[in-house]
């Protein structure tokens, strides 16, 4: 791609540097805007999430009235080395010879969005996850939950964690499937920092906590 150079139009260049300063401030101001307006995304339509795919439970306080479209909204983060999960038959682990060829399932998690809204002292957050199931070498047709971890971490405190069981289903002659999950649940006391990172993985176990 090239880049041009354009010249200001004779109106443009007799225009007082005071109105020329205003006109590229407010240009600049709008640019700022949409770039930290991501807080304010809908989950369900970023996942195209259909209600039954929601964890409809919320235990979220009342978000106020005014939501600030450029206020804080902690990044999103795929756990690295989280991003798959495999099942394997009864007995078999990942470590053993010849395990990928007796893989039954493979969840994958490809996207990871949230929504933030500002509640009094609290920040409300909802975190929708989307993701990839396909049948092994050894799969074929069946159900079996995929353990999907949400942490929201301030440094090295844990401010929030729970492991969702997300159901996957292959039909008869289906080898993939599509999911996509929302946590609803997420309220943390409004950071004085910008400090807070939401991961999200699959967990595999042991649990320490739900």
């Amino acid at each position: 791609m090239e880049f041009s150079v354009q010249r200001h139009s004779p109106k443009t260049a007799k225009m007082p540097i005071a109105s020329r300063r205003c006109i590229i401030a407010a240009v600049a101001g709008l640019f700022l805007a949409s770039c930290n307006s991501s807080g304010t995304n809908n989950v369900d339509d970023a996942l195209n999430v259909t209600p039954q795919n929601n964890q409809l439970a919320s235990n979220q306080p009342a978000q106020d009235t005014y939501q600030d479209p450029r206020a804080y909204c902690p990044k999103t983060v795929i756990r690295a080395g989280t991003e798959t999960y495999n099942v394997y038959p009864k007995g078999v682990t990942k470590d053993d010879e010849g395990a990928s060829s007796k893989l039954l399932y493979r969840g994958s998690i490809t996207e990871v969005v949230r929504e933030c809204n500002s509640a009094g002292t609290f920040l409300n957050i909802r975190v929708g996850v989307r993701g990839r199931y396909l049948s092994g070498p050894q799969g074929n047709t069946g159900t079996f939950d995929m353990p999907v971890r949400v942490a929201v971490t301030q440094g090295d405190a844990v401010l929030y964690s729970t492991l969702h069981q997300i159901p996957a289903t292959l039909q008869p002659g289906q080898q993939n499937a599509n999911f996509a999950y929302v946590d609803e649940n997420i309220s943390i006391p409004k950071p004085d920092s910008e400090n807070i990172i939401i991961y999200v993985g699959y967990d595999e176990g042991p649990y320490d906590t739900q």
